[in-house]
């Protein structure tokens, strides 16, 4: 298993240091680069030229697309540059609409899709970062405060033993591969079955082991209200440049609500995240 085709949100904000960090994994994997920009705007603006309510003439809507249209092109030339200067083989996308739909759609027929982390913990709910997660994809959240291409060597594997992490684990193996140091921080995930069952063990060591990876364990024991903050503690200690981990264990209400480890990381997350659903 490996990345083949890798997708990156390019938004009309800046967005250079996820770019370079796709353009670089996309190097390594010999993977093609494809770069999708999202113009919420313009599907709002073609809406409203239908709205008998909306006080915009024709050529006031068609001014403001045109304006979005050319920041969607100054966007381009900065990924071309990015990927023609990592001699990466790559190609561009717009789409009309929110950010999460158009990503999710172009992320299909894709191996992994990069995203930016939300400007705004307000947005985090219905932002690209969740949005994909929880759509199956494989998805990398580049924090706002990452400015290197450079991750990935120091992974921290936060694992529970649910469905959503398992999936995590799976789906991030060309990520592990590369890694020269693994560290599995093992918890549990409390009321998964039923308490008159005895599940038979996960060994993900050994799962590991199978695919070439070898990797140190690190127990804790803590409420999931704390686990994300435990988890980003841990991965400052260890100067870990890459977390991987299940998105949502329980429904996103509760992890909105009640607090979740999913959410914590969203809002506070340092270095690079691999997040995916099941």
């Amino acid at each position: 298993m490996t990345y083949r085709a890798i997708l990156v949100h390019v938004p009309l904000n800046e967005a250079q240091n996820q770019v370079e960090l796709a353009a670089h994994l996309a190097k390594e994997f010999g993977a093609h680069l494809t770069g999708v920009c999202s113009l919420p705007e313009v599907a709002i603006l073609r809406s409203a030229g239908r709205n008998a309510f909306v006080k915009l003439e024709a050529g006031q809507i068609e001014e403001l697309i045109r304006q979005e249209y050319a920041e969607a092109a100054a966007a381009k030339q900065t990924f071309d540059k990015i990927a023609t200067s990592a001699s990466v083989a790559h190609d561009w996308l717009t789409g009309e609409g929110e950010g999460a739909d158009i990503i999710i759609h172009a992320a299909r027929l894709q191996d992994l899709a990069v995203v930016e982390q939300c400007q705004e913990a307000s947005d985090l709910l219905w932002g690209p970062a969740v949005q994909v997660a929880l759509s199956g994809h494989s998805v990398l959240i580049v924090p706002r405060s990452w400015v290197s291409p450079e991750f990935g060597r120091r992974a921290l594997v936060a694992w529970n033993g649910s469905a959503q992490a398992a999936a995590a684990v799976r789906k991030s193996l060309p990520l592990l591969r590369r890694a020269k140091q693994v560290t599995l921080l093992l918890g549990t995930s409390r009321g998964m079955f039923p308490a008159s069952l005895r599940m038979t063990p996960l060994d993900l060591l050994a799962y590991l082991r199978h695919q070439g990876i070898e990797a140190e364990t690190k127990d804790f024991e803590l409420p999931d209200a704390d686990a994300g903050e435990a988890i980003l503690k841990i991965a400052k200690e260890l100067s870990g440049d890459l977390i991987v981990m299940g998105a949502f264990g329980r429904s996103r209400f509760q992890e909105w609500i009640l607090g979740g480890a999913t959410r914590h990381v969203l809002e506070h997350m340092a270095v690079p995240v691999f997040m995916a659903h099941q």
